[in-house]
């Protein structure tokens, strides 16, 4: 199966403790490049005021969670905070086969699976850290998205979750949106360059070589 996939495409894998930025910065980064695509999770947790089905989610219930999951239908789920996440495989394996880049925001849980996974050749992992505790507390009480326990139960996940830091292929401190989005695009566009993602490179070193045996055979 994973030949029929374009490696040249990359999977960005962006993880990070809840508060600390990565849904923001991926949405921003698709805003800006056309040729990036963002994974929209399958998810069992309600919808959030001002959300829809099929942009910042794909929301479905336990039951039909269930279901997806034995029909093989995820790349990798998770369960956090009592809710149920998924990554959908189809439309992923989609993305790959016509040579698109897709954007992830997952948790250190999905990451290691999406690493882990038989897509691992084209995956590029970025974590990403507060500049501090106080501000990751506080950039989690100013989004109003939960209540002051369920805060609390993201501040006391928050440690667990950095401590995955070192799993990552790239580490930046999110103390400043701007230029953390522009290093994760400095990323993707170093990570492009690479040999392994070259995939014509090898017919092309063919073509250089049938060309030396042209030269040398009329000289």
């Amino acid at each position: 199966m994973v030949n029929k996939f374009n490696f040249n495409s990359m999977l960005i894998v962006i993880s990070s403790p809840s508060g600390a930025g990565k849904t923001s910065l991926a949405k921003a980064i698709v805003k800006e490049n056309k040729n990036i695509y963002f994974s929209t999770s399958v998810t069992t947790r309600p919808p959030r005021d001002g959300e829809e089905n099929g942009r910042e989610y794909i929301f479905t219930n336990k039951n039909k969670f269930d279901e997806m999951i034995k029909n093989g239908e995820f790349i990798e789920y998770a369960e956090v905070f009592g809710n149920y996440y998924g990554t959908p495989k189809g439309k992923t394996e989609e993305f790959l086969i016509n040579g698109k880049d897709i954007i992830f925001d997952v948790d250190w849980q999905g990451g290691t699976k999406i690493r882990n996974s038989y897509l691992s050749p084209s995956v590029v992992s970025i974590f990403i850290l507060p500049p501090s505790i106080k501000t990751l507390q506080e950039r989690l009480l100013n989004r109003n998205k939960d209540d002051d326990k369920t805060v609390n139960l993201r501040m006391k996940e928050a440690r667990s979750e950095i401590s995955h830091w070192s799993e990552y292929d790239y580490i930046l401190v999110n103390d400043n949106f701007e230029k953390v989005k522009k290093n994760i695009i400095k990323i993707i566009e170093i990570e492009k360059i690479k040999r392994n993602r070259q995939n014509l490179l090898p017919d092309f070193i063919s073509k250089l070589n049938t060309e030396f045996d042209d030269f040398i055979s009329n000289t």
